[in-house]
């Protein structure tokens, strides 16, 4: 009776095995990082307190809508957020915050409409909206849709609106390639859309995904975003609104 013979891997083999199981590891340490990143992204999201400063007595009233970069997540301090700087520059002005960290466009129609059932009106609005469509994918035309939809709220409720739209999430530490890619073709044809609705409803549109921003940004990218690899931090929030104001022709109030 003869025996079965065992087959061995050759050197070759091994080494081939070897090289997989390494790169499985890898893969998964990184999948594992990437999660626990987003979970600290959500985490930082809920603690960040947003800046409103309401005066009964006002020149101008300044609505401020969408998602955590109107909050100001990131943001070593409330005052930092975009809210926070125009209320340094203008200090009579009467600022209303209603923006929710992880709003969609979809989302910030409802918080407009907020605005109109309650009787409010502005002088300015600034809109910070977008990069959350990129992550989770909404369908073009859809986002085309919810952008009209918005847009045309909004000229109910304010003279002049101002929107920040996203950077290039591509840029963001907090995804790793390949979906960073990803990110950045869906970051591009977003930006398309929010400024085809931006130009159908004369609203000023600040893209960040410009490439005189890209190339900002990418300068030490790591510098411009907050611990959580996804959000903006104090220097970005500075440059963003800086780049607004500068758009809008707007002077910091004297003194």
């Amino acid at each position: 009776m003869s025996t079965a013979t065992v087959p061995r891997l050759s050197a070759v083999g091994r080494g081939a095995l070897w090289l997989t199981s390494l790169a499985v590891a890898g893969v998964l340490l990184e999948t594992a990082a990437f999660w626990h990143g987003v979970r600290r992204a959500y985490r930082f999201s809920a603690g960040a307190r947003r800046f409103e400063r309401r005066l009964s007595s006002q020149h101008a009233r300044v609505l401020i809508l969408g998602d955590s970069t109107g909050v100001g997540v990131g943001a070593a301090k409330p005052e930092d957020s975009i809210a926070g700087l125009l209320a340094a520059d203008y200090p009579e002005a009467d600022i209303v915050n209603v923006a929710v960290s992880g709003t969609r466009v979809a989302g910030a129609i409802a918080q407009v409409d907020e605005c109109l059932a309650a009787g409010l009106r502005f002088d300015l609005v600034i809109l910070c909206v977008g990069g959350n469509d990129v992550v989770a994918d909404t369908p073009l035309p859809q986002l085309a849709a919810d952008c009209d939809t918005l847009l045309r709220s909004l000229a109910r409720v304010a003279a002049r609106t101002v929107w920040l739209a996203p950077p290039d999430l591509a840029l963001a530490p907090l995804f790793p390639r390949p979906y960073a890619w990803l990110l950045g073709l869906r970051s591009r044809a977003a930006a398309q859309v929010f400024a085809a609705a931006a130009a159908r409803h004369e609203v000023v549109l600040v893209d960040f995904s410009a490439p005189s921003h890209l190339a900002y940004f990418r300068k030490q990218r790591r510098n411009h975003f907050a611990i959580d690899g996804f959000h903006p931090n104090s220097a970005s929030y500075q440059y963003v609104y800086a780049t607004a104001r500068q758009m809008l022709g707007l002077q910091p109030h004297p003194g």
